[in-house]
C-alpha cells in the first residue's frame, strides 16, 4: 500500500514538501485487516501529516486509528491543546460510524465495539516560515533527518525504550485520555521528517538493524517492502503493520500565506 503527494505546481501557496507514504499490512494478515493509517497534505502550507497504530486487542481499532490520523491532518491539531479540544468530536464520530457497522453482526461484536478502541497517534505540522511542531500520545516516533544524519528522534531514541503498554487515545468519552506530549523546531531546505509508527520506529533505532532513520528517506514504496520482509525474517522487525510516512523539504522557508487544500491518506 502507497500513497505520494507533492508541491502543486500551480504556485501561489503551494508548499515546498514531497511526500510518500508506504504501509504493509502483518505478515500474517491480509490487507483487510490493517489497524495502522496515515495522511498527509502537502500541497499546501501548513503542512500537515499523522500516522497512528489501533491497538489491536480492541474492537474497530483500525477506524479508530484512521478518525485520529485524519482528524489531526484536517483540523491542524497538532498541539496538545488542539488534539484535546478535538477528540470528544472525534469520539462522537467513531462511535456512530461503529454503532451502524456493528448492527445486525453477533451479539459479541456489538458488546466489543461498547467497550471502546485505543491507538497510539502522532501528527506534524510544517509552517511555511520554517518552524515546526508535533504532537503524540504513544510510541509513534518522529525522526528529523539532515544531510543523511538523523538530528532528532522523539519522544524515544532507543529501540529498548518501547514497552507493550504504551499510552493510548481512547474512543470512549468515558475514559480519560493520556497527556499528549509535543515537540517543535526550526525546519531548513533539505530536511526530510519521518514518522513511523511503533513497530518500524522500534526497528529503525535497533542497533543490530541494518537500517536507520537516516537511510528511508531514499527508499522506494518496492526497498520498503523487501526491507520490512527481510526484517521480520531476521527477527529485527516484529510481526505487526509497518507504516512509514516521509516529508521531505525542497526548498527554503518562505513566510507567506497558508492555505487549505484536500489531504491524501492511506489506511
Amino acid at each position: 500500500m502507497s500513497a505520494t503527494a507533492g508541491p502543486d505546481s500551480s504556485g501561489g501557496d503551494a508548499s515546498a514538501v514531497d511526500a510518500r507514504i508506504w504501509a504493509v499490512s502483518k505478515g500474517d494478515a491480509n490487507a483487510d485487516a490493517y489497524e495502522d493509517a496515515a495522511h498527509v497534505r502537502a500541497e499546501a502550507w501548513p503542512v500537515r501529516a499523522a500516522v497512528a497504530d489501533g491497538a489491536t486487542e480492541s474492537a474497530f481499532a483500525g477506524a479508530w486509528a484512521e478518525r485520529l490520523a485524519c482528524g489531526v491532518v484536517e483540523e491542524d491539531a497538532t498541539t496538545p491543546e488542539a488534539l484535546r479540544r478535538a477528540v470528544p468530536a472525534w469520539q462522537a464520530a467513531w462511535r456512530d460510524a461503529v454503532r451502524e457497522r456493528a448492527a445486525g453482526r453477533p451479539w459479541y461484536v456489538e458488546a466489543k465495539a461498547e467497550e471502546g478502541a485505543f491507538a497510539t497517534l502522532l501528527g506534524l505540522s510544517l509552517r511555511a516560515g520554517g518552524q515546526w511542531r508535533a504532537v503524540g500520545v504513544g510510541d509513534c516516533c518522529l525522526f528529523r533527518v539532515r544531510d543523511e544524519a538523523l538530528v532528532r528522534s522523539w519522544p524515544f531514541d532507543a529501540g529498548e525504550t518501547f514497552t507493550n503498554r504504551p499510552a493510548l487515545v481512547p474512543s470512549r468519552p468515558s475514559q480519560t485520555p493520556p497527556t499528549p506530549e509535543a515537540a517543535s523546531g526550526e525546519w531548513r531546505a533539505g530536511d526530510t521528517f519521518v514518522l513511523a509508527t511503533d513497530a518500524v520506529a522500534a526497528w529503525l533505532l535497533n542497533s543490530e538493524a541494518p537500517v536507520g532513520p537516516a537511510t528511508v528517506g531514499a527508499w522506494n514504496e518496492e526497498q520498503f517492502r523487501r526491507a520490512v520482509e527481510q526484517g521480520r525474517t531476521e527477527n529485527t522487525l516484529r510481526n505487526d503493520d509497518a507504516t512509514l510516512l516521509v516529508a521531505h523539504v525542497t526548498e527554503p522557508p518562505s513566510p507567506g500565506p497558508e492555505t487549505a487544500a484536500p489531504p491524501m491518506n492511506q489506511s
